[in-house]
This record gives structure tokens, sequence and C-alpha cells, in this order.
């Protein structure tokens, strides 16, 4: 269960509950919002914070009156929705990277994932920007820490910069010039980080500072902690001028709800989100499409942002004309899921559509998600000829060699044929009915 998801459990169904009736009352209200401030404060909202919306919530509703054709639920919906933005900074804030090259300086304690976000960044960088990013490796103290950043730039193809243990001061004023010489874009500096905040680290990197006057300074936050974020931040800030925040791992088990009060206290914008472990999993942060998701209504853009920057549109136009030619095969299948992979976490991608973010259970995710590996792990004991050719795989001999490479059962093998056989001829009759020019019926489509 990932950030928002705990909250839109709970308050969606709180206002749908209590408010079936046409009108918006103040007993009905306050049941309504007893229960939001409940699911605020058990997803680690500050206090605070949740006070200061729940009265901005409270004033809005008991002063509306329900416009014609809409019910009081989805008024209060709107209302809260509104709300839910304003608190989370109102609109995105983007990066500063018009100066060549920008730097920006990546800060916070250890712990947080601050090293793989710059991996991360400067994939995000490189392939939705189109700029040129150098990662720059200043982590001296943490053993392993700047062979991390390196291996992590070569695997992804991002370029580092390190000159091992030398004077953190020094390294990234000779990436600066390195940068400026070989036409990079966009400078981020991995700096060094500790287990708590102390004067020997923030001197070091208020040094760095001074030495390269970074155009963002952007501190690194573990989802995960709590309360803690808002102190931590506090600290930065008042130490180093901090232009943003990332916060990580919000796609596990944490409620994330620190994340809700970070601007609100700072007034800091949140700059991008963490959602995953791969070099793709970095989000630019949107308070809007985080309302929408907190309160189940989907996120249509990230998920088209994210097809866009990691789908290989050659292949998909590929696949396309070939299943529409009715030359689909278990290769292309093969294809397709290895694209989908590349967007996420499939969990995190359902939520993402509207009208099914509270309709599908986290155990029906696990089982579509098992059903995927199970197909993979199929597939990838398969030659090339038997993807490419699935009707050689009536034979007893090739089936029983996939089921023992794969470690998989007869049942499952079964079970992923017939599933590819039932998907070939509804795309074949969608094809027919498309080439007659009517509008195909997906009401059986199964994906």
């Amino acid at each position: 269960m990932g950030f928002g998801d705990f909250l839109a459990n709970r308050m969606k169904k709180s206002i749908e509950k209590n408010l079936k009736k046409s009108t918006l009352t103040e007993d009905n209200i306050n049941e309504v919002l007893r229960e939001i401030r409940l699911a605020l404060l058990e997803a680690d909202v500050n206090v605070d914070v949740v006070k200061k919306f729940i009265k901005k919530i409270e004033e809005k509703a008991l002063g509306e009156f329900i416009e014609q054709g809409v019910r009081a639920d989805q008024q209060m919906v709107k209302i809260v929705h509104q709300e839910l933005v304003e608190i989370l900074g109102k609109v995105n804030q983007p990066l500063e990277i018009n100066k060549k090259p920008s730097i920006i300086m990546m800060v916070g304690l250890q712990g947080a994932g601050k090293t793989t976000t710059v991996g991360k960044l400067a994939h995000l960088l490189t392939n939705k920007y189109k700029k040129k990013p150098l990662m720059v490796g200043l982590d001296i103290y943490r053993p392993g820490a700047i062979d991390q950043l390196v291996e992590l730039g070569e695997k992804n193809g991002l370029s580092s910069f390190e000159k091992g243990k030398q004077d953190p001061v020094k390294t990234s004023k000779q990436a600066v010039d390195f940068a400026d010489q070989n036409g990079y874009d966009v400078v981020i500096l991995d700096t060094a980080g500790r287990l708590q905040i102390d004067k020997d680290l923030m001197k070091e990197l208020n040094n760095i500072r001074k030495a390269v006057s970074p155009q963002e300074i952007i501190l690194t936050v573990d989802g995960m902690t709590g309360q803690d974020i808002i102190n931590v931040t506090q600290e930065f800030d008042k130490l180093l001028k901090l232009s943003g925040v990332i916060v990580t791992k919000l796609d596990g088990d944490a409620r994330g709800g620190a994340t809700l009060s970070i601007t609100d206290i700072t007034k800091l914008p949140i700059k991008f989100i963490g959602e995953g472990e791969g070099i793709g999993a970095l989000a630019e942060f949107h308070p809007k499409r985080m309302a929408d998701r907190i309160l189940g209504m989907g996120d249509v853009d990230t998920l088209f942002e994210k097809a866009a920057s990691v789908v290989d549109q050659r292949t998909m136009e590929k696949t396309m004309k070939r299943m529409f030619a009715g030359q689909f095969d278990l290769e292309d299948l093969r294809n397709q899921l290895g694209q989908v992979a590349k967007m996420g976490n499939l969990g995190g991608l359902m939520k993402m559509m509207p009208g099914l973010g509270n309709k599908v259970s986290d155990a029906q995710i696990e089982q579509a998600q098992q059903r995927l590996f199970v197909a993979n792990v199929l597939m990838d004991s398969m030659t090339l000829k038997e993807r490419r050719d699935p009707r050689v795989l009536k034979a007893i001999k090739r089936k029983e060699r996939i089921i023992k490479g794969s470690g998989r059962t007869e049942k499952e093998y079964n079970d992923l044929l017939n599933q590819f056989d039932k998907g070939k001829k509804q795309v074949a009759e969608m094809t027919k009915q498309l080439k007659q020019g009517r509008m195909p019926n997906l009401g059986g489509l199964k994906l």
C-alpha cells in the first residue's frame, strides 16, 4: 500500500457513506470531518496541519449550497480536493535548470536513498528533459558510496565524476569545470550524509554551497520516517536555504502522511517523489494529481507521462501492426509485458486509473502481478521459435521441457496458452469490427 492509498481507502468511503442525502447538514458534515481527522492522524499527518485542514473544510462545507444536479458527497469531495491541493503546494515547482551548467546539490541523512535518487534524477533529466547530466560523488565517508554512484551510472548509461577521497569542496569545483568544458547541462552533487545532523556535516555542505553556488539545493527525505521528516527539513533549510524536497520510499507500507505536512509547515515545495526501486521510479510532484490519487480519482496525466518516458514507441507500433494483421504471438506478448514492467509496480499503475483506485484490492493486484510473473517465467523458458509459432507448443516433449525448465506447473502452462488463444481471438474480432467501420465491443476483453 503506497502513499495516498491509506487515505484514499478511508476518506472517500467516509464521504460517500455519510453523505448519501441530497443536502449538506451540520450533523453529517461533522461526522465526515471526524472520520477524515482520524484518517489523517493515523496516516501521521502533523496535528497542527490536520486542525487547519479540517477547519478550512468545515468553513467551506457549512457555507455551501448544493449545486443543481450534484450530490452532497460529490460536493464534499470537491471541497476536500480543493483543500488537499492547497495544502500540498497548489502547483508543481519545476527545477531551475536554465543555466549551463546548472548545479543541483543533493543533501540528506544516510538511509534516505539520496545516492539512488541522484541516479533516478539524472535518468529523468536525460529522458524527459533531454539534458546531459553529470553525477558527482562527494560522499567520501560512507564506504562504497562513490562506487555505488559510479556503478549506477555505468549500468544506466549515465555519466559520473569522482576523485576518490579528495576534499569534497575541491572535487565539486573540479566537477563544475569539467562539466563546463565537456558540454554537460546539469551537475548533480551527491553530497555526504550522516545518521543525524551534526556541525561537521553542515560545515562541509555550506562550504560546497559557497564554492559552486548551486541553483537548486534539494533535500532527500525518507517517506517512512514519519514526523521526523519535518524536523530534518527545517534543520537543513535553516542552515542551507533549501529550494525543495524529494520524498522517497512512498511505494511501500509507509502511510506517508508527513508528506502532507512538509509544504504547509516549511513552505518548501516537494519537487519529486520516489515510488519504486527502478531507475525510472521518480515522479514529478503535482499537488492536484496527488489530491486526485488520495481521493481515489486516479492520475491519468502521470500514467501517460510514465508510458511516454519508458515505452519504446517503435516496438509498440510494430506490435500493434502485427496484432491487427493477425500475426500476434508470444514473443510480442513478452515484449509488451516488458514495456509495462518498465512503467513500475502494477499496483501503482492501477491506482492511477480512474475508477479502479478503490475497487481493486491489494490481494487482487498481488494475484495479477503473480500471473504476469508466471507468464514471463514460462515464456523465458521457451525458444524464440516456440514463442514465434505457439502452435508447436502442443507437442508433449516441448511442454514437459518448458514446465521443467521454468519450475512452474502444468496448470499454469495451460492457463497461459489458453489465455493467449482467447486474447488473440478477441483481437481478431476487434480488427474485423474496425475494418467494417463498427465500434469494437471491449466488454469481454481480459487483460
